[in-house]
């Protein structure tokens, strides 16, 4: 299984058409070396640099060098950072360097990586590390990674609404229902924009599927009057 991981993540570095892109899918082929100094359950792997359109993390604290040991918690630890810098290439180096060491990435590793790169902007990106990850099940998704990439259309300019309704619909092939979490991500977009009516639809759909709310739904619609008011009739807050 961890080959099999190893090979779908290095196409999200390969799909990107650089020279650094092929050095590390190359890397994530080849056979994990053992350093005599590395202890069972951890590897020390070399792996390609990359310079994304962010640049590389300041003195390198992102990148794995051929004289670290690879751990699940240490990579994990740094594509958080990478979420905050917005560092989507740096994310997806990371992501690549467990494969290359024979980790299997977890569900937290792999839908901060996803996050990185919506919050860099780089949709595509996102949905190639959802593609490979997620769609081809070396990680089974929650709704929290549909909910990333909920936020990513939602930020498009303009927003795509009709991709982020998709995804909510997508969600039932994974077996995950969508909660309050998604729909208010949905709410507060519609609040932010003033959009009345599609604020309705989305209230009227949790209303239909039995959805509960949470204290964070109206906390998503209070700067709107009209919004909040509606979805107090309907779903009786």
């Amino acid at each position: 299984m961890a080959t099999a991981a190893a090979q779908h993540i290095a196409r999200l570095v390969a799909s990107r058409g650089t020279s650094a892109a092929t050095a590390s899918t190359r890397a994530a082929f080849a056979p994990a070396r053992r350093h005599p100094s590395v202890r069972p359950g951890t590897r020390r792997v070399t792996t390609a640099v990359f310079v994304g359109d962010e640049g590389t993390a300041a003195a390198g604290d992102d990148n794995v060098d051929s004289d670290e040991v690879v751990t699940l918690k240490d990579v994990t630890r740094k594509l958080m950072d990478c979420r905050k810098r917005k560092a989507a290439s740096n994310a997806v180096d990371l992501l690549v360097s467990l494969g290359r060491a024979g980790i299997e990435p977890d569900l937290l590793a792999s839908t901060t990586c996803l996050g990185a790169c919506v919050a860099a902007g780089k949709m595509d990106l996102a949905l190639k590390v959802f593609e490979e990850v997620f769609e081809k099940k070396v990680v089974q998704p929650d709704e929290v990674v549909f909910t990333e990439l909920i936020r990513g259309y939602l930020a498009a300019d303009p927003p795509s609404w009709t991709r982020a309704m998709n995804t909510l619909d997508k969600m039932e092939r994974f077996d995950v229902s969508p909660s309050s979490l998604s729909y208010n991500v949905l709410l507060a977009k519609c609040a932010a924009d003033n959009e009345l009516e599609r604020a309705e639809d989305v209230v009227d759909r949790m209303a239909d599927e039995g959805v509960e709310p949470d204290r964070f739904t109206m906390e998503a619609v209070k700067k709107r009057r009209s919004i909040r008011s509606y979805a107090k009739k309907v779903l009786m807050l």
